[in-house]
């Protein structure tokens, strides 16, 4: 299966929530991801211009972006940058 790594920002109510109840996303994100026929991979938080970078497993491309549009729609996340990953 393609492999897609994604970049993207936590909004500001997000933030806000995680800092009320923290808790670790990849549970969750594993869970939402599933729901595409694909798999996390890995998932990371990160600094600098963007907040999180997750590593997905999915079917193909319908899928991942069915995926990244859902996510986007919960109002959780914001600026998601999708990329097909290629072996070197």
């Amino acid at each position: 299966m393609p492999i897609y790594i994604t970049q993207g920002r936590y909004t500001r109510e997000a933030i806000k929530g995680m800092i009320v109840k923290p808790e670790d996303r990849y549970e969750a994100l594993s869970r939402h991801v599933a729901r595409t026929g694909g798999r996390v991979l890995s998932d990371y938080m990160t600094f600098g211009e963007y907040d999180f970078l997750t590593v997905i497993e999915a079917p193909g491309e319908t899928q991942i972006a069915a995926g990244l549009l859902s996510a986007a729609t919960s109002g959780g996340v914001s600026e998601l940058r999708p990329w097909l990953a290629l072996t070197s």
